[in-house]
């Protein structure tokens, strides 16, 4: 349990161990690492990413190892079967197994901060013990047995996309000409997934690398769909910024019986904010009536909202909220609203220290104070996630009168 001295001058003086001119009331501030010896994450078990230089087990940010081990572009002699079975991925299993996750960031992963941070479960960890009796692998010297296929595929080989945004890109990324080489390597992976994977395939993720409804492959492949390729399907989830899907598009979709969760991207709480600074060549207007459209459909059964903060929109994670929540309040599709951390992509516009100025959530930074009273008003919030964990100490809740002026802030 901790204390934290407040004053109505200066806020927070003190924040979970670490000193900002406050006395230390408890010395045990670390997440409860030991926990991720009694858990093991699915993830490299059942989930593969695969993009133009590169296949993951998880999100690149997340689990930064590549299993071609190589970031030159993938030839038409790749097998990407191959790749989901080196000797690159099997290590990164045996770091599920071990419960050393050594190739995992545990700071941004929003899974690992939310199970050492919290009293949760992701939905993606499961017990030792559930885990060998799903996969018969008792420990590491067990994983040659392991010869399971992808269930989860998300497409991130195309970076086509209808807007810049900083954090991903430093300018527009347009569609590659059918004839040109890359067009053809795009529908050589393609045909690798369908050819390796879609049988095994449960779920598809479209996409995490640009706008699916931009892309002419991914568009293409969407509104012609063949779902006999597909034989054990469940679900498609559409990863977009949401500018494009608009009623006309939704409905050209072969698809959209299998669309069953839409993530839309939106990194802003105003129109300002949306249109100057984080979604360059975004619509304010014409998104929200996107999102109206699309929260009347029955199909549909999740949609989330994403915003990776920073110190551009942190005030501005309450007002998102805020606006969702009223979009969705007479709807029957469950929606769920994530806060992430801007992190530093080889491919975005900013640089690593660009991207360090603005980490007003990473614990060296001025104005962390500011930033943590704006996530104690949504943290709580219904349906809400974040990977800002690491900044409490296990059992987060949090005692205070958040405008009132006590003068002690107790932390549970």
């Amino acid at each position: 349990m901790y204390l934290l001295n407040r004053s109505a001058s200066r806020g927070y003086q003190f924040y979970f161990g670490f000193p900002l001119g406050c006395q230390l009331i408890s010395n045990n501030v670390m997440p409860d690492s030991n926990k991720l010896k009694k858990y093991v994450c699915t993830y490299p078990f059942t989930y593969l990413d695969v993009q133009p230089t590169s296949q993951w087990v998880c999100c690149p940010s997340w689990a930064p190892t590549n299993l071609r081990a190589s970031y030159k572009p993938i030839n038409f002699t790749e097998n990407l079967l191959t790749n989901w079975k080196s000797p690159i991925a099997q290590d990164i299993r045996r770091s599920m197994i071990d419960g050393s996750y050594d190739h995992c960031n545990h700071k941004i992963c929003p899974s690992i901060n939310q199970l050492t941070g919290s009293d949760k479960i992701p939905h993606n960890f499961i017990t030792k013990e559930e885990f060998q009796n799903r996969y018969e692998i008792r420990s590491v010297d067990d994983l040659d047995k392991f010869q399971n296929k992808p269930k989860e595929i998300l497409f991130g080989f195309d970076r086509s996309c209808n807007l810049r945004c900083p954090s991903c890109r430093p300018g527009l990324v347009p569609n590659d000409d059918t004839d040109s080489e890359q067009y053809k390597i795009k529908l050589f992976i393609l045909n690798q997934i369908e050819t390796h994977f879609a049988e095994s395939a449960t779920k598809l993720s479209i996409t995490g690398s640009g706008d699916p409804f931009y892309s002419k492959i991914y568009r293409d492949y969407l509104i012609n769909f063949d779902s006999s390729k597909y034989p054990n399907l469940e679900e498609i989830q559409i990863i977009t910024n949401g500018i494009l899907l608009n009623q006309k598009m939704f409905e050209s979709l072969k698809a959209r019986p299998y669309i069953k969760t839409i993530e839309i991207s939106v990194d802003a709480g105003t129109q300002h904010t949306y249109e100057n600074v984080t979604r360059l060549g975004g619509d304010w207007k014409r998104l929200l009536k996107n999102i109206q459209y699309l929260s009347t459909q029955a199909s549909i059964k999740k949609m989330i909202f994403s915003m990776v903060v920073s110190q551009h929109n942190y005030t501005e994670m309450l007002p998102f909220y805020k606006i969702i929540a009223n979009i969705f309040k007479n709807s029957k599709i469950q929606f769920r609203i994530n806060f992430r951390q801007h992190v530093f992509w080889k491919a975005g516009a900013l640089s690593i220290q660009e991207v360090k100025n603005i980490s007003i959530f990473d614990r060296s930074h001025p104005d962390l104070l500011k930033f943590i009273d704006q996530l104690m008003l949504v943290k709580d919030l219904p349906n809400v996630g974040h990977n800002f964990h690491y900044l409490f100490n296990g059992k987060h809740t949090i005692s205070r009168d958040t405008l009132g002026d006590a003068s002690s802030i107790e932390v549970q």
